[in-house]
């Protein structure tokens, strides 16, 4: 991936080992792979109306509902089905 900038930082040796780790760990093809993934969801956490992840777990009967809503063709995938599911759930909390 071509970046247009270029940034230079210090850090401590003992940073740039544990940044290899995480390389090494197979997360990442390189630390500056691993840098501007954190600087995005620094970025993102900091914006004025931030998206937050969440992890979601459900029991596998819910799940299968969902998977079999998916191959009914109503819904692209089970992430986005759960997306609409919360989004359609907060509109409906906040119109109150």
């Amino acid at each position: 991936m071509a970046v247009p900038y270029r940034i230079t930082i210090r850090v401590s040796e003992d940073l740039v080992k544990k940044l290899q780790d995480i390389v090494n760990r197979g997360k990442y093809d390189t630390i500056s792979d691993a840098i501007r993934e954190a600087i995005n969801d620094f970025i993102k956490k900091n914006e004025e109306n931030p998206v937050s992840d969440v992890d979601v777990k459900l029991p596998g009967k819910i799940y299968s509902i969902l998977e079999e809503e998916v191959k009914s063709g109503n819904a692209v995938s089970v992430e986005d089905l759960i997306r609409f599911i919360l989004r359609e759930y907060a509109k409906s909390k906040t119109k109150n």
